[in-house]
């Protein structure tokens, strides 16, 4: 019984990733997926930030932005 609350604990200490923070990762990797390169895939995300938006809605307007790219290259 004590190995299953060491493993609840364990569990527990965790630290979960705030929302934006997995968006952001989720657009750079998908930005890599498209240019094959990270120094081009921060660059990539860096020219699609909107301004106008708020900070809250920067990640998902870039990861939005560059799904539709993604779906509009050629498939292997």
């Amino acid at each position: 019984m004590e190995k299953d609350q060491t493993f609840s604990n364990e569990q527990g200490a965790t630290p979960t990733v705030p929302a934006q923070a997995m968006i952001l990762r989720e657009a750079v990797m998908t930005a890599y997926s498209i240019t094959g390169n990270l120094s081009a895939a921060t660059t990539l995300c860096s020219s699609l930030v909107d301004e106008d938006l708020p900070g809250e809605q920067q990640a998902s307007a870039v990861l939005n932005r560059l799904h539709h790219i993604a779906m509009r290259r050629p498939k292997h």
